[in-house]
């Protein structure tokens, strides 16, 4: 397993998450279902003990590699992305970001997050490639991935429901 290190970009850091980086701000950002509304499992746990356990246990993981985003200038931690679900013998994984302090949404922080994970998949992981699953609502997270370079190769047609209702989901992927 490699070492989850710290990369730094032009505005941001990317530095591995630690169960002391959970804040009030970051416990505050992950109970905002308008923040939330497009994980996984939008209505999970998110206490600080669940947050916590989850933390320490990607840490512990050697197939996933969990990032929190920090602010260069001060430090302030604004969003996580991680490469996750790491397949060994076929070199790909799961690459998810959010950008939890929406006063940054918009900004360019997402794609700025997507390229150092990259970097860091393709040349310290010897990753293949890359996949991400996008809700179409989620404008903004496609738009991040594909500056990052990743490109549609699919769509699940009405998979996911958000707001009682289901969207449909595209598959993105960066090959090194």
């Amino acid at each position: 397993m490699a070492a989850v290190p710290r990369l730094e970009g032009i505005r941001i850091v990317l530095d591995r998450l630690d169960p002391k980086n959970i804040s009030t701000s970051y416990l505050a950002w992950m109970k905002d279902p308008e923040v939330v509304r497009y994980l996984a499992n939008p209505d999970a746990d998110y206490s600080p003990e669940a947050i916590s356990t989850y933390v320490k246990e990607m840490n512990k993981s050697p197939d996933n590699f969990l990032f929190g985003i920090f602010l260069k200038e001060n430090s302030t931690h604004i969003g996580n992305i991680k490469i996750g679900d790491l397949h060994p013998k076929q070199r790909f994984a799961d690459l998810g970001l959010i950008i939890g302090v929406k006063e940054f949404w918009g900004q360019g922080l997402g794609t700025e997050s997507i390229e150092l994970a990259v970097r860091f998949a393709f040349e310290t992981l010897k990753l293949n490639k890359l996949i991400a699953g996008v809700l179409a609502p989620n404008q903004a997270s496609y738009k991040a991935f594909r500056k990052a370079g990743f490109r549609e190769v699919g769509c699940y047609e009405r998979h996911w429901k958000v707001n009682e209702k289901y969207v449909n989901s595209f598959i993105l992927e960066r090959c090194a």
